[in-house]
């Protein structure tokens, strides 16, 4: 009989992962970090001799994956890592940013010293990353920064949130915005330093003002992009 992968056992403190829980986090983590394109047939058989399981677990975790929006089933090839299109991508982005600005209105208010330093701590690092010229670095750090802003809205506005990001994140690292239009960096950086200074004055109707511009200005670059 198979030893369970290790990281299904349990762990001081830690509830441990079921097995179809490790295939999702594990196949999640591929395509969301750009090892399996778009397009990649996943196969049961292979996915369960790989990752040491039976197949059941992986067909549950694709279904999850289905789910996310990252794996589509199709007939006669079982399931595939999604493909996104140019209009699909423009989409989610628009979801998603008026999904964020509703969260900079409810996490506006709430921001307390401590959060405020990782809002800061995470613009920071993404102006060391724009400096340099990295736009794939740019663009976690980006993420990063806009989920310390949202950090005190409600869980559930920031898990929807999460997911239209990723949902287009595989795609975006194929094409990263900031690597195509790499002034975009700085732009982005002088609009996100107008929400981190009035978030830091809780000035809740300046930092919805300026996440809707940020919205605006995101979108319309990549508008040009898919031009």
């Amino acid at each position: 009989m198979r030893t369970a992968p290790a990281a299904t056992r349990s762990r001081a403190g830690r509830d441990p992962m079921t097995k179809a829980e490790y295939a999702y986090a594990e196949l999640r983590r591929r395509i969301l970090h750009g090892e399996v394109n778009a397009g990649t047939r996943l196969r049961l058989r292979h996915l369960a001799g790989e990752l040491r399981l039976s197949e059941m677990p992986i067909r549950e975790a694709l279904r999850l994956l289905q789910r996310d929006g990252l794996v589509s089933f199709q007939s006669h090839r079982g399931a595939t890592v999604t493909a996104v299109s140019p209009e699909h991508v423009i989409e989610r982005i628009s979801i998603r940013t008026w999904l964020e600005v509703l969260a900079t209105e409810e996490a506006a208010g709430a921001h307390t010293d401590r959060s405020l330093a990782s809002v800061e701590a995470a613009l920071e690092r993404a102006q060391g990353a724009a400096e340099a010229g990295d736009p794939m670095q740019f663009s976690a750090e980006n993420r990063a920064f806009h989920e310390a802003v949202h950090a005190p809205a409600s869980p559930l506005l920031r898990e929807a949130i999460a997911a239209e990001w990723d949902r287009v994140w595989q795609a975006r690292r194929q094409r990263s915005l900031f690597a195509v239009v790499p002034r975009r960096m700085l732009e982005a950086q002088q609009e996100h330093r107008l929400l981190f200074d009035a978030l830091g004055r809780g000035a809740a109707a300046d930092a919805v003002l300026a996440m809707t511009e940020h919205r605006r200005r995101t979108l319309q670059t990549w508008r040009q992009v898919f031009g």
